[in-house]
């Protein structure tokens, strides 16, 4: 393309020729060069496509009629390696066939970005160059950055070039473009336009503010257009008149010098332009069809052969294509309206022809209506279903949106306008949904569709405002239908419940509560168990007891539940953590997880790895909770998940406060402290203090942790962490705070009846005692921890046990504590900890065993190569693995062969020799 320039781009070539050479050795990446029009982001696209040696090249250019078309950008991008989908996993090849439309849609959006990444990873090494990224519709990008943030192995390297609107994106590297300096301005002049007087270079230099294709355009402009009086006919102002003159934005100049240039040409070349730009997917057969209408064959022939002469259109083969998308834009933003409606008119009458294309013929025939239109409105609701069904929620929508917008009837408008809103809300648009709830409401009179969009409100609200705002809202509608509809009612009144817990709002909590209370709920719907476990969940956070009983009843029904019910199993499972039931929580949420997994719900498992996360913490299997949290965190942050989010980077502060790491721990927990205080979600910021207090406790820094640990106001945290807060109170001579906290331990333990919380407040009535009773708690407490599996705080016991011991000089019993206490926490990886041990046990005299054992070996492992060498070690291939954790296989073989030697082994074999625990999931795609 002769209009691209790199001049002034050294760095910029640099970045790029960087990403190129490590993709030379195996490498993978991914780049945004981001900036505004004409800034010069093709130009280094081209400069990656010139420059790549032996690599397979796949380009894609985001197109703006396309927009609202689901993986119409995926299907350009990955056409030439479509014959490989017989290579994929089962479900991965179903879902990205389904995408396409080549077989019926089975997948979610994001298991199609991860079979995006097993495609293109199996045909590396490979460059993908995706131009207009912003012009991408919204299922091929969120597949592409799926995929992207997931690159570790393989030769894969993908680089979008996109505006400044399009959205920041976590996790991908950004390379910002900006206008070039003077000096590189000037020198692109004078090699493009080598003819131009100083002055006049001067003033294109003011005017285009850097712009590449600004300076390229209007210097070609001055030399061709108006070589005598460009100052004054091309950019306002008058030349030499002296007076001031405020730079205009780019965009604008730009389209008025294309306007000059398509405004000069027969009117028969503008139709077909227009025509052009108003579909602009590169199919010239349309567009020569469709000019055909008005100006006959003949002449639409010769319109053709003016545009390409004209330089602003190329031709290859059956392909057109603008010579710049600023054309495009200036073509049709230049037209008047009713000249855009009938080139969408005339796409869309020679559309008909197209069966394949059937969607697109709608879309246009929307787009050229200038009035309500009934049949067009039902029509568009069809394509809206089918983009739903295919996930590609943001463009049913859309699609929606203006199906109501042609829509007379004022309920079927309403109808419409709240099918947009769940859309929206299941695309994560939130804003959007929030719009389109809104204006639905006034136009809705069915008691069933008000409650859906109350819905749609609470989620946008819980999301982006406050969860007892979003609680509220449920109550409200809960209200309105209980006499109607009063299982949808209770329903939503438990929800309720749920959502004021994150809030920590106890008051609304019982009011929703009695509220429930007084619905008569049908015998038949089953949720009896499910009220009453939410009142006694409302009973907890008002400090009530006896929360055990129907909270039982709820898990017994929801054992009986299938896996692809996950809202009740997981809602069960929260509830089983409140009783320190953590092997019963892992027991309804891991079916969940591996149901999600191998159907693709890929939006379900933050949810679920989150309460498998906090079970797993409960239990003391720090490193598979490490594991799955850190994959849930990932995940939460691909889908929007910010509340999620916040949940689990707590968790992951806790673990790395466990595990000594202080600026990770601070850095997440700070996260979720800010985020909970931010948005009222008190769980979230209680753990982020809980881990804090954690950090301070193991460095052996009592009061600070004092500080932290009284903090956490959740009531159900508080509970979780009294037993830190006892100890830290004990240590900083704080006996009314550690008396107090055992007091609130003791309930819960009465309440709860398992025998590793009792174990615990054993210790923790050791460690407030004083003469003998004291040993014979810590005794009493070592043998409930020998019969159930808590090695972390098995530890902690031998801990404390061992330095009471130490203290009244009995060094030979301390010893045998000290050192169990040890292997415990150096298997735990609990590093902080075990250096307490250590000075223990030179305090006591006694040597320092070093133990090598497998579990101590495997925290040199990250969570995900953990995660595969487990399901390696189970029998599992690469590919099989791949399909388990949403990576592909090559990445699966990076991360095995990175593990290898921190494991001391050479091959996958020799993995059955060690003890590697068990993996979170071993079922086969």
């Amino acid at each position: 393309m002769r209009g691209a320039s790199l001049t002034g781009r050294v760095r910029e070539r640099q970045v790029v020729d960087g990403l190129l050479a490590g993709m030379a050795d195996g490498g993978s990446g991914a780049l945004i060069i981001r900036g505004g029009p004409g800034i010069g982001k093709t130009a280094l696209l081209e400069h990656a496509r010139d420059t790549a040696q032996d690599v397979r090249l796949l380009w894609a250019n985001g197109v703006e009629s396309e927009a609202e078309l689901p993986f119409a950008g995926l299907h350009q991008l990955l056409q030439p390696v479509m014959h490989r989908l017989k290579e994929l996993p089962r479900t991965q090849a179903a879902a990205l066939r389904g995408a396409m439309g080549l077989g019926p849609a089975t997948g979610d959006r994001f298991l199609v970005g991860l079979a995006v990444l097993t495609l293109l990873a199996g045909s590396g090494p490979v460059l993908c160059l995706i131009d207009d990224a912003q012009w991408l519709d919204r299922s091929s990008a969120d597949a592409l950055i799926f995929a992207s943030r997931r690159l570790t192995a393989g030769g894969v390297v993908l680089l979008f070039a996109a505006r400044d609107d399009w959205p920041a994106l976590a996790g991908l590297d950004e390379l910002p473009l900006s206008g070039l300096d003077p000096a590189a301005a000037e020198a692109l002049l004078r090699e493009r336009a080598p003819g131009l007087t100083p002055q006049l270079r001067e003033r294109i230099m003011s005017e285009a503010l850097g712009n590449p294709l600004a300076l390229i355009e209007f210097a070609k402009t001055a030399g061709v257009a108006d070589p005598q009086g460009f100052g004054a006919r091309g950019l306002g102002g008058s030349q030499g008149s002296g007076a001031p003159q405020a730079p205009l934005p780019v965009t604008r100049k730009l389209h008025e010098t294309f306007h000059r240039q398509v405004d000069a040409l027969p009117e028969a070349v503008r139709r077909l332009l227009l025509l052009a730009a108003a579909d602009d997917t590169g199919d010239l057969e349309l567009v020569l069809r469709a000019a055909e209408l008005a100006d006959g064959q003949a002449e639409a022939e010769r319109a053709l052969e003016s545009a390409e002469t004209a330089g602003l259109i190329r031709i290859d083969g059956g392909l057109l294509a603008f010579r710049h998308p600023l054309v495009r834009s200036a073509v049709y933003q230049g037209a008047p309206f009713t000249r855009r409606c009938a080139a969408h008119r005339a796409l869309a009458h020679v559309l008909l022809t197209y069966g394949e294309s059937a969607d697109r013929r709608v879309w246009h025939l929307a787009l050229a209506a200038t009035r309500s239109d009934d049949a067009i409105g039902a029509a568009l609701e069809g394509v809206a279903h089918r983009a739903g069904g295919r996930t590609g929620y943001a463009t049913a929508a859309a699609a929606y949106e203006r199906a109501a917008h042609l829509t007379a009837d004022r309920r079927q408008r309403g109808l419409r306008l709240s099918y947009a809103a769940e859309a929206a809300v299941q695309s994560g648009q939130l804003g959007q949904a929030r719009d389109l709830a809104r204006r639905a409401e006034p136009l809705t009179h069915d008691p069933a569709r008000l409650a859906g969009l109350a819905r749609v409100r609470a989620a946008v609200e819980f999301e982006l405002g406050f969860p007892s705002d979003a609680g509220e809202v449920l109550v409200k509608s809960a209200e309105s239908i209980e006499r109607t509809d009063p299982e949808r009612a209770a329903l939503m009144l438990a929800h309720s419940i749920r959502t004021f817990s994150f809030s920590g709002d106890a008051g609304r909590a019982h009011d929703a509560a009695q509220r429930l209370s007084h619905i008569d709920v049908p015998p038949g719907s089953g949720l009896t168990p499910l009220v009453r476990a939410m009142r006694a969940m409302a009973d907890l956070l008002a400090g009530r007891g006896g929360v055990a009983t129907p909270i039982h009843e709820l898990i017994a029904a929801a054992h009986h539940l299938p896996a692809h019910r996950p809202a009740e199993r997981l809602l069960a499972a929260s509830l089983a953590l409140i009783t320190a039931q953590d092997t019963v929580a892992l027991e309804l949420a891991e079916p969940v997880a591996e149901h999600a997994r191998t159907h693709g719900m890929v939006g379900i498992l933050p949810h679920a790895l989150e309460i498998i996360t906090e079970a797993q913490l409960l239990g003391g299997r720090h490193l598979d909770a490490l594991t799955n949290a850190t994959e849930g965190y990932d995940l939460g942050r691909d889908l929007g998940q910010l509340h999620r989010l916040a949940h689990l980077g707590g968790l992951l502060a806790w673990l790395a406060a466990i595990s000594g790491d202080h600026e990770r721990c601070r850095m997440l927990a700070e996260a979720a402290i800010r985020y909970g205080n931010d948005h009222g979600v008190v769980p979230a910021g209680a753990l982020g203090t809980w881990a804090l207090g954690l950090l301070e406790l193991g460095m052996g820094r009592a009061a600070h942790a004092v500080g932290h640990l009284e903090a956490t106001r959740h009531p159900i945290v508080a509970v979780w962490c009294a037993a830190d807060l006892i100890e830290a109170g004990v240590r900083a001579n704080r006996t009314d705070i550690a008396e107090r906290s055992l007091r609130t331990l003791m309930e819960w333990t009465r309440t709860v009846g398992r025998p590793w919380v009792s174990a615990m407040a054993l210790r923790c009535r050791a460690m407030t005692t004083s003469g003998g009773d004291a040993g014979e708690c810590f005794e009493a407490a070592i043998e409930l921890h020998e019969r159930c599996a808590q090695p972390y705080q098995h530890a902690r016991t031998r801990l404390a046990y061992g330095e009471w011991l130490r203290r009244r000089r009995s060094r030979a019993r301390a010893g045998i504590q000290l050192r169990t206490a040890l292997r415990i926490f150096e298997d735990l990886g609990a590093r902080p900890w075990a250096d307490r041990v250590r000075a223990e046990l030179d305090a006591a005299g006694e040597a320092r065993p070093e133990y090598g054992t497998d579990a101590a070996s495997l925290h040199r492992l990250t969570p995900q190569e953990l995660q595969v060498v487990r399901l390696a070690a189970a029998g599992l291939s690469n590919r099989d693995i791949a399909g388990q954790l949403f990576l592909s296989p090559k990445t699966v073989a990076q991360h095995l062969y990175k593990a290898y030697p921190k494991l001391g082994v050479t091959s996958r074999t020799q993995l059955d020799h060690l003890d590697l625990g068990t993996p979170a999931a071993t079922s086969r795609p």
